[in-house]
């Protein structure tokens, strides 16, 4: 329905993964001898992305020529935490318990946005950073950073246009480096849900009181049951930069090492699994977000048959340019999974009520496998006998 919060994370850290990856992968043939594995001199090598020249990109690219000022954001702030307040005893009677006061809400401008999401992306590339002394200094390395910081500040930009709200669960778990997990919040980008409102005719409150539906079962999600972000948090850890750093752990072993390069590449087919699961695991969260919202937004927000006709009118007026950019970086397929989640859901609650439904959140062996998404009958007869 939109691009939101993992679609955003996933796509920014894919982009800073594949031209990454691809740069590391050349130079480890093409490297320069004298500069070593820590650089010239010793020091430690560059980054892997440029961050300061992604953000100018972004920032350049967002089309945003006037800040919020901080007396509006706190004021829209308060606006949405009463939205979110009135709107938790319907969810309730959806997710079938009370949801609870939801974090706080903060609403950012697209500058905000994008300093709020290199905060995220960062966190994501750690891991990979860590294995940057393993990678000698090279033209191809330096060239490999232009590129793939010059990629992620467009896509950035692009993304700080269009998207409406975000949560983020990555925000929740610890960084790499050992420091506290910062507040969870939850995000409207004014500038784009106002925009969206103006060019759809939509009615302020409405607008924002369905969006904020969406962000708030997130926040639910994770808040009401802990084990979904550290399962999120195992199935990331068993993707393919896991596997490295554990390999390179292990003393006198590199990137070019043969045992390294075979225990990778036996490791494949548990990656690979590890994917599908991620997968699933996002469908039905993104998906039975979108149903709550649908489903208590038919109830109790009476605009609610023309906020979907936007929302499906924004999609048909892609650009060209913006249907091959999400298709190139994967967005396409994460709004297919919104479609799939939701439908996932609605099925089973069909069948058997919320009830039945809402046994998806009892623990990371209730979530649906990819099959059993496109099927939820067997999903359904899974669960069944675990009773």
């Amino acid at each position: 329905m939109r691009v939101s919060r993992p679609t955003m994370r996933r796509t920014l850290a894919g982009a800073a993964l594949t031209g990454a990856g691809a740069a590391s992968l050349r130079l480890m043939t093409r490297s320069r001898r004298a500069s070593g594995p820590s650089g010239a001199g010793g020091s430690p090598p560059p980054p892997l992305i440029d961050w300061t020249s992604v953000r100018r990109t972004a920032v350049q690219r967002s089309g945003e020529r006037t800040r919020l000022r901080p007396a509006t954001s706190a004021r829209l702030g308060s606006t949405y935490a009463e939205y979110a307040a009135e709107l938790a005893p319907f969810m309730a009677e959806i997710c079938g318990e009370a949801a609870g006061p939801p974090p706080a809400f903060a609403a950012l401008d697209r500058h905000a946005f994008i300093d709020a999401n290199l905060v995220i992306v960062r966190r994501l590339i750690d891991p990979i950073e860590a294995l940057r002394t393993q990678v000698p200094e090279s033209v191809l390395t330096a060239l490999g950073r232009r590129v793939t910081s010059r990629y992620v500040g467009e896509l950035m930009g692009m993304m700080s246009r269009r998207v409406l709200g975000q949560f983020d669960p990555v925000l929740m778990l610890p960084g790499a480096h050992g420091e506290e997990r910062p507040s969870t919040r939850l995000w409207l980008v004014e500038p784009n849900v106002e925009l969206f409102g103006r060019d759809h005719g939509l009615p302020a409150a409405p607008l924002r009181r369905w969006l904020i539906l969406h962000e708030a079962t997130h926040a639910w999600q994770f808040g009401a049951h802990p084990w979904l972000g550290e399962h999120l948090s195992e199935l990331a850890g068993g993707l393919v930069v896991a596997g490295v750093a554990e390999q390179l752990a292990r003393p006198g072993r590199t990137l070019r090492d043969p045992e390294t390069l075979r225990a990778l590449g036996a490791s494949l087919r548990d990656q690979l699994r590890a994917v599908g699961r991620l997968q699933a695991t996002m469908s039905v969260i993104e998906g039975y977000s979108n149903f709550v919202m649908h489903r208590v937004g038919r109830q109790h927000v009476p605009e609610a048959a023309d906020l979907e006709a936007a929302f499906e009118e924004r999609q048909r007026e892609r650009t060209l340019l913006e249907r091959l950019v999400l298709t190139l970086s994967g967005i396409a397929v994460k709004l297919r999974q919104y479609e799939a989640g939701e439908s996932f859901c609605a099925a089973v609650a069909d069948r058997g009520g919320v009830a039945l439904l809402n046994r998806v959140w009892e623990g990371p062996e209730a979530m649906p496998t990819m099959a059993e998404l496109r099927a939820p009958a067997r999903w359904v007869e899974r669960v069944e006998r675990r009773s």
